[in-house]
């Protein structure tokens, strides 16, 4: 499957973000494309929305709910078609920092 354009919502600047058009790779070996189909822009979003100096451009609204498109090769906990919870700081159990409970 060739790269695709999306769209979504980025901080073009500090307090200044629009609708841009997104180009999407092919999904890595340990990742996955999810359809957004809710979003919520949270307080680190508007933290960086106020922030002079944030990197950008910037794509907002991390945490958010969809249906998984497509899959990278390594990938066993989520098939196509699944529907899925996105969250910033969810422990996957295979970063670097251990997670305390």
């Amino acid at each position: 499957m060739a790269d695709r354009t999306d769209r979504g919502v980025v901080l073009t600047e500090t307090g200044r973000f629009g609708l841009e058009e997104i180009v999407l790779d092919e999904p890595g070996l340990d990742e996955v494309i999810v359809r957004i189909e809710a979003t919520g822009v949270c307080h680190s979003d508007l933290h960086a929305v106020e922030t002079p100096g944030e990197r950008v451009p910037l794509l907002l609204g991390h945490e958010a709910a969809g249906m998984v498109e497509q899959v990278g090769e390594n990938v066993t906990n989520v098939e196509r078609g699944e529907r899925v919870i996105l969250g910033w700081r969810s422990p996957c159990g295979r970063c670097r920092s251990p997670v305390v409970a």
